[in-house]
């Protein structure tokens, strides 16, 4: 699995498959289809063409992959519908108040169900009991099973779950498979490779630099799970350190789903006999594996009282998400990015082992806003030997938005593995203009039935949703949100101004 110099070329690339369309349906319609992927909860012309960028990413040793220039998206800038307000006030000095609350972690997979059962099985999940568009025309969505979501003739498929009893964010795992460009490595891909990574670290007991792609649990006691794992079979890495915020010595079992999603649970408590955990080395970046927020009395007291609406308290293995963190390629780059956009977050580099760590905190969970979770991004840069490294991976992910996506404009398939966070302090708009100033791509929407947001690109491959209010500054009207199309886009919302829906590019034009 971790054989060196494979790659792929540019005769290798993939046509992107066009959207299929459905019949039009009612605006409602379509603010309650976005529910399935949202929880309830600087200075250009919007729309307007700009130079495309440009990218070659390296796969192994061997070979490169040009993705090759974007056809005319067959955009107009137009003035009637699009504008801004000349009066924005002090967008920077909004941004430095407030907090920003996380509702989910969005992960897209080749397996929504098989992801799901893991997740269940593993730390405790349960169903989210929403739903999605009762009497729609091509929606399968089975409604005595709500957190199953099937839409645009089984070619969205979206499992939704929460964490236990108690409901401090959701865990979402969406496939949308022939509509929304991946590029020619498309999900599946990516989730092989990473599912091989995993079942080789576990039968070598070595990490993988990958498993820095986590969503990071904590319980009181880590005995009950890790005697169900063994006695399951269940492959794992366990770990072992001393937490330099409180000294305590705390277990980790490193677990991976079938389609290569990784979870750490840990917890200051682990019966001797049960597993053997040795310590984390310096190329496993020992101090990412421990919060640099809470210590363990903290932690066990939020886990023991953290009932639900029907007062159900947490079962002993029932875990909660205390800390997302995110492979890098370049950490200065995620620092800047963070400290640039939101300078109210307490963004933090340091080393630890072979790795150089950003660490963001204030952040809150948006349910239970009297908690924080912690937000790692690690550039690891220890020797690793596979096909493709996460630097390979981020380029391939920026790659693939070059091609499809800019500034208020296009989609790439890979802003669904992203989080779910809301905006308090400012107007959504406020964040638009410095994206648009500074490049980064995105595209908004808005919803009746959920509200306003739109998606990014984010940092280092990793995307961000952001949700809150639009105050109109940075444009006047937004579609909706629409599944079936390649850019999420109505093509109500361009008709209606006599505009032709945009095509999506065709890289192999170039």
């Amino acid at each position: 699995h971790l054989a060196s110099g494979a790659g792929i070329g540019a005769d290798g690339r993939k046509k992107a498959a066009p959207a299929p369309r459905r019949q039009t349906r009612q605006p409602s319609e379509m603010d309650d289809e976005e529910e399935a992927c949202t929880p309830r909860a600087d200075e250009a012309t919007p729309l307007q063409e700009k130079p495309r960028r440009r990218s070659r990413l390296a796969l192994g040793a061997c070979a490169t992959l040009a993705l090759g220039a974007a056809a005319a998206t067959g955009r107009k800038t137009t003035s009637a519908l699009f504008g801004w307000s000349s009066t924005w006030g002090n967008d920077y000095q909004c941004r430095e108040g407030g907090w920003l609350e996380l509702s989910k972690y969005t992960i897209t997979t080749s397996s929504p169900e098989l992801d799901a059962e893991f997740a269940m099985r593993i730390f405790g999940a349960t169903d989210q009991l929403t739903g999605g568009d009762e009497g729609a025309d091509d929606d399968t969505t089975n409604l005595e099973d709500p957190s199953t979501y099937w839409d645009c003739n089984g070619k969205v498929h979206i499992r939704k779950l929460a964490f236990g009893a108690v409901k401090p964010m959701e865990l979402h795992f969406p496939y949308i498979h022939d509509i929304t460009p991946t590029g020619p490595l498309d999900v599946k891909y990516w989730d092989d490779y990473q599912k091989a990574l995993n079942d080789e670290s576990f039968s070598t007991n070595k990490w993988n630099p990958f498993m820095h792609y986590a969503l990071h649990m904590y319980n009181p006691d880590l005995t009950a799970t890790a005697r169900r794992l063994v006695a399951d079979n269940e492959p794992f890495l366990a770990r072992k350190g001393q937490s330099p915020l409180d000294g305590r010595t705390y277990y980790t079992l490193v677990v991976g789903s079938p389609t290569g999603k990784v979870y750490e649970l840990t917890s200051p408590r682990l019966d001797d006999g049960i597993v053997e955990p040795i310590e984390w080395t310096a190329d496993e970046c020992p101090a990412c594996h421990f919060s640099k927020v809470y210590d363990g009395d903290v932690l066990d007291g939020w886990w023991a009282t953290n009932k639900d609406y029907q007062g159900r308290l947490p079962t002993a293995t029932q875990w909660f998400p205390v800390r997302v963190s995110i492979g890098a390629a370049h950490v200065d780059n995620a620092a800047q990015f963070w400290r640039t956009h939101f300078p109210v977050l307490d963004s933090v580099v340091s080393k630890s082992g072979l790795s150089r760590v950003l660490t963001v905190k204030n952040i809150h969970y948006i349910f239970q806003e009297e908690m924080e979770i912690e937000l790692s991004y690690v550039e690891n840069n220890a020797p690793f030997g596979g096909k493709h490294s996460v630097v390979d991976y981020v380029e391939y992910i920026n790659s693939v938005r070059d091609e499809y996506a800019g500034p208020n404009e296009g989609w790439s398939a890979w802003y669904d593995r992203h989080l779910g966070l809301g905006l308090s302090a400012c107007p959504l708009d406020t964040y638009m203009r410095a994206f648009t100033s500074a490049g980064v791509a995105f595209a908004p929407h808005e919803t009746s039935a959920i509200g306003d947001h739109f998606h990014s690109e984010g940092v280092e491959g990793y995307g961000l949703e952001f949700q809150g209010d639009f105050d109109y500054s940075f444009q006047s009207s937004y579609s909706g949100f629409d599944f079936c199309t390649w850019n999420t886009m109505e093509d109500s919302f361009y008709l209606h101004q006599g505009l032709e829906p945009p095509a999506m590019p065709d890289p192999s034009r170039a």
